[in-house]
């Protein structure tokens, strides 16, 4: 069941009812209490209703009326397929240069973005561990026999041909990871990246608590682009791979708060000259 699905099944409970309990939730969705009590969150922050003790109760101004709750969030988002075919060159210039980052030896964390797909498509058959929650991913790694590729496993969702929940997140627990690389649906304007689902968000939160350097992957598109669920603000990243970064003051921003960027439209040492003189400034 998807996530906007859930809280869809959510509302029409509590307008049969007048209020719900996360336990009767959790057997009706066979779900965590944990997911569950983030969509009563998310739902209260929309207006539909009131937490309570173990539940929810419906808003007064929601009574006799089910509110839509889907418009323009998570079941706008592309499928993975739809994706894969969007951007291509800038997705593979961006892979490429990320290329630059990766050593023998590396443990690193590819999230289930498809611009981590074509960088993953784009790895040498050298020694490394993979770890990611991208299906696509495992089978392009699989005929590499010098990597050793972990599947996060978890909660598998065909739209977006990847795994979520609480036992996505668990292996990161057990791995010393040097390196994430990973995209976003938007950064914005308040300098926070989001995603178009709150399931993909959450495990790319933990997925950056688990990673000693943080790599954001994003092409021009995405910039001042509204979306739904946050991640985490761009202070918290170390390296922008872009394919085009035109927007001065964001260049200024951004080196300022310590992120490197990597503009596949300048060459290495024109980039390297412009994020010396921010940071001189």
């Amino acid at each position: 069941m998807l996530p906007i699905e859930r809280q869809q099944r959510i509302v029409e409970q509590l307008t049969v009812h007048g209020r719900v309990l996360v336990s009767e939730l959790v057997r009706l969705c066979q779900v965590s209490q944990e997911t569950i009590r983030r969509d009563l969150s998310l739902l209260e922050k929309k207006g539909v209703l009131l937490r309570s003790h173990g539940g929810a109760v419906i808003a007064q101004r929601s009574q006799g009326n089910i509110p839509n709750i889907t418009s323009g969030h998570s079941e706008q988002e592309a499928t993975f397929r739809q994706r894969m075919n969007e951007n291509v060159s800038q997705k593979m210039q961006m892979a490429k240069r990320a290329l630059d980052f990766i050593s023998p030896g590396d443990c690193i964390l590819l999230d289930s973005s498809t611009t981590c797909w074509f960088l993953a498509r784009q790895l040498p058959d050298i020694e490394l561990t993979v770890l990611t929650n991208s299906l696509r991913t495992v089978q392009t790694l699989a005929p590499k026999g010098n990597i050793r590729t972990i599947c996060l496993g978890g909660e598998y969702s065909d739209r977006y041909e990847d795994f979520s929940g609480v036992v996505a997140e668990q292996p990161l627990k057990e791995f010393l990871i040097n390196k994430i690389f990973f995209s976003c649906s938007s950064l914005g304007n308040d300098g926070y990246l989001r995603e178009g689902n709150e399931n993909s968000a959450h495990l790319k939160q933990q997925m950056l608590l688990a990673s000693e350097r943080k790599y954001l992957l994003m092409d021009a598109s995405k910039f001042s682009h509204p979306s739904f669920a946050r991640i985490c603000h761009y202070r918290d990243v170390d390296f922008l791979i872009t394919d085009s970064l035109k927007d001065k003051a964001l260049q200024q921003e951004l080196a300022w708060n310590g992120v490197n960027i990597i503009d596949c439209s300048q060459r290495p040492s024109a980039m390297q000259l412009i994020n010396n003189s921010i940071g001189e400034a």
